[in-house]
């Protein structure tokens, strides 16, 4: 009798626990996948599909059953969002967990921003097809690819017109996304130059240019570029080292010159221990070349003491070294 009523209160026990566990056991990926297909056939016809479904479960939400997913046209699959939804409930309630209730929003109402992104960027590309044969979005990237060489002025003329046609849709195409252009040309069909752009009073901006890691010759530019940072330092700076960041500004009246900015390591900090860590990145080193002829002209330590400055106080440094080279960035 004794066995028996420890066996049963056991038993209510393991109940309790069960009962308190089942909230943070989930559904399964493959009912998730059937509830989902179940509900882009019904709601979409099975216009839509998805892919990358995975479980997203972490402390905000606490819910085991939310899963992060990429839903896509399948005639269109540049009409594409990314999304969370709890699959357990999706064919009851389709509403977006992650939003707060204010500003309740549904998988339909992501699709047609997607759909309004999409249709936007083709108006986009409408306007510019006789001056740009491709034209190519991205999540970060708008490729132009001019298919042929073009000369910098009409190049400079063109992609201001371009960037103030996108801001002119900034809310369709989404200002969230931080877009950089790539420039394509019939010598650097991989890409030429890339020009970030930076979104200001709700308009975009372009960002100096810069040289693509795609443009022919790169590689041979950037072997000679650190060979001859390495021979100018072993003498008066032989405790520094070239590390993997640079950026490379171009000149906009040539598209050939350029500034190549190279950051350099100092080997005698070494951060060991508990004492205070300190940045071994202190020196800024620029090298002034011609991209056509790989020609070196000059280059010189910009400071040695970059550690201790501001991305801000960095930056304005760097373009007012390079812009009294006569590197027009502007």
């Amino acid at each position: 009798m004794k066995i028996t009523i420890i066996s049963i209160i056991c038993l209510l026990v393991l109940v309790l626990i069960l009962a308190g566990c089942s909230k943070y056991i989930g559904i399964p990926k493959k009912k998730a996948a059937r509830n989902l297909e179940a509900y882009l056939q019904n709601k979409y016809k099975g216009k839509l599909a998805y892919s990358d479904l995975s479980l997203f479960f972490n402390a905000a939400t606490m819910d085991p059953n939310m899963y992060g997913m990429l839903i896509y046209d399948k005639d269109i699959p540049e009409i594409e969002f990314y999304t969370h939804l709890n699959l357990k409930n999706i064919l009851e309630n389709d509403t977006l967990p992650m939003y707060p209730i204010a500003d309740a929003m549904t998988v339909d109402d992501l699709y047609k921003r997607a759909l309004t992104r999409y249709e936007t960027r083709q108006a986009v590309i409408a306007d510019f097809k006789e001056e740009i044969p491709e034209i190519k979005f991205s999540t970060e990237i708008i490729d132009l690819n001019f298919k042929t060489d073009i000369k910098p002025n009409e190049l400079e003329a063109i992609v201001a017109r371009f960037i103030d046609r996108l801001s002119q849709s900034i809310e369709e195409l989404e200002s969230a996304y931080q877009f950089s252009l790539r420039i394509r040309t019939t010598s650097h069909p991989e890409g030429f130059m890339i020009i970030p752009l930076e979104v200001e009073d709700s308009k975009w901006h372009a960002k100096p240019m810069l040289l693509s890691e795609k443009a022919v010759g790169f590689e041979t530019l950037k072997t000679m570029i650190l060979k001859n940072i390495q021979a100018k330092l072993e003498t008066p700076y032989p405790y520094y080292k070239t590390t993997e960041h640079s950026k490379i500004y171009m000149d906009k009246s040539t598209l050939s010159r350029g500034a190549w900015v190279q950051y350099l390591e100092d080997k005698r900090i070494v951060n060991k221990g508990k004492g205070k860590w300190r940045n071994p990145q202190t020196g800024l080193y620029v090298v002034y070349f011609d991209l056509e002829t790989k020609f070196i002209y000059r280059g010189e330590l910009l400071t040695d003491e970059n550690d201790t400055m501001s991305y801000r106080e960095e930056l304005r440094q760097i373009l007012d070294t390079v812009e009294a080279e006569g590197i027009r960035i502007k």
